[in-house]
């Protein structure tokens, strides 16, 4: 076998194999002691059928065709190898001559990862907010536990007040202007009459309302809402109060202090301080997250390549397909009804997730090329160390673990890229510059940083 690159222009290459005369007749003759094992022609046995009545029979260009399907596999091996080729999907096979008494010759296109020029690392500059935390988050933390601790027992004796939870039942009215009205429920709910988060139009029809007692709100939609077959619209909350429970927040006592802190904790001092070390520390860490992101943000806006059709439409229809389990679970609904009630139309849909699947796939190009580059790999001791953090975590049998994740070859792939990314990151935050800001109000701050991506 002999080859010779043809063509390679952007992430195609085209390598023409040449099988001499001699060699693609061996593999002709073994093709046919195949098919003699394997087809059966009356008056003959398996394995005893004469070559000329299998040329007959099947045809002498079936025969070589066959021949050629069977030697593809390891001369596409060879091919890959000989090139270090590194391919993103299966090759495209042309026949261009297969005459008997002469050379067969395939020409073989391979789609292969682009070529990623990467910016000078040790130029590129990330800022990274330096970890404050005031009295008044500790004192804000500390407040929000002790809700999360808080019992709720039902009141028969009075009506709500704030911070009560009140238990409904309610109908939803939507009107329009130019639609009729559109009756839904009835359905059941909590409201807690102590979060922001509620419209202050019921907290205030609700509030001084006992049990069995009814209730009305309004509330006008706003006409940039998300879902478009609701915005300007009017909601009409007919709701009759079910119960009213009272809040009781647990003592600042050494009980209390240990369950938060999961150690023995004797004053409320020493509480506040642990508070205060866990909110640094988770600050800390999203600080560091967003300096990474950033890092990896700016490495893939400054690298240079052509990110491959093939790879984009394949993280496209992951996505979907994503996309269709997850409303199917939330919402018991297809894909498209979903779209239907976010008055998301399929073309917006679609534009969206092929802007994402390019991200994704742009950055994860970038990411394998840093750690070519930096020679990052997924060792032994890797997996050790991290299906120990996972046992500790779950607080689980270390060996059951390993036992359960090496039987599955998905999720031994899934944490080799996870960990790989993390390496890759970890290589990369060495290697720019990296400035330390002081936070003007460390409150404002906290909670921006995007989720990571395990997608190197």
């Amino acid at each position: 076998m002999k080859s010779e690159m043809l063509s390679q222009e952007k992430n195609m290459v085209s390598i023409k194999v040449t099988f001499d005369q001699e060699e693609f007749a061996a593999q002709v003759d073994k093709a046919c002691g195949e098919l003699a094992r394997k087809v059966s022609i009356p008056g003959f046995r398996k394995g005893h059928i004469p070559r000329k009545i299998l040329e007959m029979r099947l045809g002498k260009e079936a025969i070589r065709a066959e021949a050629l399907e069977k030697v593809l596999p390891e001369t596409i091996d060879q091919v890959v190898q000989d090139y270090e080729l590194d391919l993103i999907d299966e090759p495209r096979v042309e026949v261009d001559s297969m005459d008997e008494g002469a050379p067969v010759v395939v020409t073989l296109s391979f789609e292969v990862s682009p070529e990623v020029v990467l910016p000078a690392l040790s130029e590129i500059q990330v800022d990274r907010l330096v970890a404050a935390v005031s009295d008044e988050m500790v004192e804000k933390t500390v407040a929000d536990l002790r809700m999360q601790a808080s019992t709720l027992a039902a009141v028969e004796d009075r009506a709500a007040e704030a911070g009560d939870v009140v238990d409904i039942s309610y109908h939803t009215v939507i009107s329009g202007e130019d639609t009729q009205d559109e009756r839904h429920g009835p359905d059941t709910t909590s409201i807690d009459l102590g979060q922001t988060s509620v419209r202050e139009e019921i907290r205030a029809a609700l509030a001084g309302r006992k049990k069995g007692e009814e209730a009305v709100a309004e509330v006008l939609v706003a006409d940039d809402h998300s879902e478009k077959n609701l915005a300007g619209k009017t909601m009409r909350y007919e709701m009759t109060v079910t119960d009213v429970k009272e809040r009781t927040l647990p003592d600042m006592n050494p009980e209390f202090f240990g369950k938060v802190l999961q150690k023995e904790t004797a004053t409320e001092e020493e509480f506040r301080e642990g508070v205060r070390t866990r909110l640094l520390e988770r600050l800390q860490g999203e600080h560091q997250a967003r300096a990474e992101y950033d890092a990896v943000e700016s490495i893939t806006g400054l690298s240079t390549l052509e990110v491959p059709e093939t790879l984009v439409r394949r993280q496209e229809r992951a996505m979907i397909k994503e996309d269709e389990e997850r409303a199917r679970r939330a919402r018991n609904m297809t894909l498209e009804q979903f779209l239907e009630a976010s008055s998301l139309s399929r073309e917006e849909y679609e534009k969206n997730i092929r802007s994402q699947a390019e991200t994704i796939v742009r950055r994860s190009l970038v990411l394998d090329k840093v750690a070519e580059e930096m020679h990052v790999t997924v060792e032994k001791e890797d997996f050790e160390q991290e299906m120990a953090a996972l046992a500790s975590a779950y607080q689980i049998d270390a060996e059951r673990l390993v036992k359960s994740l090496f039987k599955d070859e998905a999720r031994m792939v899934e944490m080799a890229n996870k960990i790989k990314y993390r390496k890759t990151v970890a290589a990369i935050m060495k290697a720019v510059q990296v400035s330390d800001k002081t936070a003007a109000h460390e409150e404002d701050v906290q909670g921006e940083h995007p989720e990571g991506g395990d997608d190197a």
